[in-house]
């Protein structure tokens, strides 16, 4: 068997990287692709292994060479989560998740082998390889918690069970590969009324790309420290985006001393409803996940919302065969995220000999290498972060008693030389102090923000308004909610505030593929 014949196989495009990596394992791909067991069971998938993916030995593999000899991500992970953003996938359903034991492997729309090169596109082919990492290093981490809790080491497991989080989207050459490789076979799929959903994407505040948890040169103007005015600061890094023209991706800064003066746009409906990488791509989801999807179980986002999400929540659980929350924990599974969930993760550096930031004397000492050198570096991240709980020493226990902090949304950690630091006289005293003023500085900001929200009023008001931006959404709605009106079309006929906007379209001329000129996913 030719080289060229192994490619034709594996759908394998033959360029020099491709060539060496299939040369490297020829010996095991030829005999492979001529057993009985290829040709009965993987001869006619899409992207079929060029190598039998049952002897794989996954702790010492190379997610590159897994890539191109077309294996399926590793069984590592229970069941899968899809939809869109808006739908309360990464705000809601993945604390609540992690409070069930559950964590993480999301793809990422920014996904790039080498995360320093500009030049690199995100693509699939990153997803893959950053998420098979990722699952490598939690089964390990699995299997030896659970050796842990045997041996009575440990009292608990950090998690029991790992999902995938696709709510993320690349529309690039490698999508249908890299979807053929997931086991979709069991799947919770989040949906929600897709002008309820524009309504919150338009509220929703975004920040400039936060601090890397290593970096102490080129510090952002968030990190922060006890001199920082954590208002002022967390004010400027509020971000939207600002649409009105298709083309246009602006993005409109927020805040100016410390204060929030410019609102939401409402016409970045037109932002939001072209950026197919976060918004009304399930369509494309359920085309590509197609060839696995079996067992679905569907859920509304007004399903786990307030008094309703406990019960939710065990019905999800019963459905996956995960652990139960127990119902003393009702009251949180209720309880709205904390605002600082937004501004996450977060960066202080702790120093006793600094002084708090006065608001009539104003900031005093700036942020330099010896102040560094000197602090301790704490981080304020989701509680639902498994490299806060897997890597650094979580520190949350010591501030339950900070009004505003919430240890079921947020989790404070700490490296062990920075624990040291940490014992230093009134330290902590001071860090919860600081603490305290960051969460209501937070919530200060989120009351401004509040006051200039829209409703699914306004937007239908804005469609009503801009005829071109109602039809290109009824375009894209026709695909995103294809599978649900074949499907489920009681769900569809349901939401209350779309088939609002189907009578504002009922006149509309439809759209045809040739008439848009931009990038509709398309399967």
């Amino acid at each position: 068997m030719t080289l060229e014949q192994i490619c034709s196989i594996g759908k394998v495009e033959i360029n020099d990287e491709n060539t060496k990596i299939i040369k490297s394992y020829q010996q095991y791909i030829i005999p492979w692709l001529n057993s009985d067991k290829f040709k009965d069971h993987w001869a006619n998938k899409p992207y079929p292994p060029l190598i039998d993916p049952d002897k794989m030995e996954w702790g010492g593999s190379d997610a590159l060479h897994a890539w191109t000899l077309n294996l399926p991500l590793p069984k590592f992970y229970d069941f899968v989560v899809f939809g869109s953003h808006g739908v309360g996938i990464s705000t809601a359903m993945n604390r609540f998740l992690w409070m069930c034991k559950a964590v993480a492997v999301g793809c990422n729309r920014g996904a790039k082998i080498n995360e320093k090169d500009e030049k690199e596109n995100p693509s699939n082919k990153a997803n893959y390889v950053n998420m098979l990492k990722h699952l490598v290093f939690f089964e390990g981490f699995r299997k030896a918690q659970a050796k842990r809790l045997e041996d009575k080491e440990i009292e608990a497991m950090s998690f029991k069970y790992v999902y995938l989080q696709l709510n993320d989207f690349i529309n690039d050459s490698d999508a249908k590969k890299f979807y053929s490789l997931i086991d979709a076979s069991l799947a919770l799929h989040i949906v929600r009324d897709p002008i309820s959903n524009l309504k919150s994407l338009v509220n929703n505040p975004q920040m400039i790309t936060h601090t890397k948890y290593e970096d102490d040169e080129n510090l952002k103007k968030f990190a922060l420290n006890f001199n920082t005015n954590a208002k002022k600061t967390l004010s400027k890094v509020i971000i939207y985006p600002q649409g009105g023209a298709f083309e246009k991706k602006k993005m409109q800064k927020i805040g100016e001393g410390g204060e929030m003066n410019v609102r939401p746009c409402i016409d970045s409906i037109d932002y939001w409803m072209l950026d197919n990488t976060q918004t009304f791509h399930d369509g494309a989801l359920f085309t590509l996940l197609s060839g696995s999807l079996n067992k679905i179980k569907l859920k509304q986002t007004t399903d786990f919302i307030g008094e309703k999400s406990y019960d939710c929540m065990c019905e999800i659980c019963e459905f996956f065969g995960l652990d139960k929350p127990d119902e003393k924990f009702a009251p949180i599974f209720a309880k709205r995220a904390a605002n600082s969930v937004g501004f996450l993760p977060l960066s202080i550096y702790a120093d006793d000999k600094t002084e708090f930031f006065d608001k009539k004397f104003g900031a005093g000492a700036k942020f330099n290498a010896a102040s560094i050198k000197n602090s301790a570096k704490i981080i304020l991240s989701s509680a639902n972060d498994p490299a806060a709980k897997l890597s650094r020493y979580d520190i949350s226990e010591y501030f339950k008693d900070v009004k505003g902090f919430d240890d079921s949304a947020m989790l404070i950690s700490t490296g062990a030389d920075d624990l040291v630091k940490l014992l230093a006289p009134n330290m902590m005293k001071k860090l919860k102090y600081y603490i305290k003023s960051l969460l209501k500085a937070i919530d200060e900001i989120f009351e401004e923000h509040y006051k200039y929200r829209f409703s699914e009023d306004d937007v239908l008001e804005y469609f009503r308004q801009n005829k071109r931006s109602r039809q290109v959404m009824n375009y894209i709605l026709n695909q995103h909610l294809y599978f649900l009106n074949t499907h489920k079309p009681d769900v569809v006929k349901n939401y209350k505030w779309y088939q609002k906007f189907l009578e504002l379209c009922k006149d509309d001329e439809p759209l045809e593929n040739s008439d848009v000129n931009f990038s509709v996913t398309s399967f």
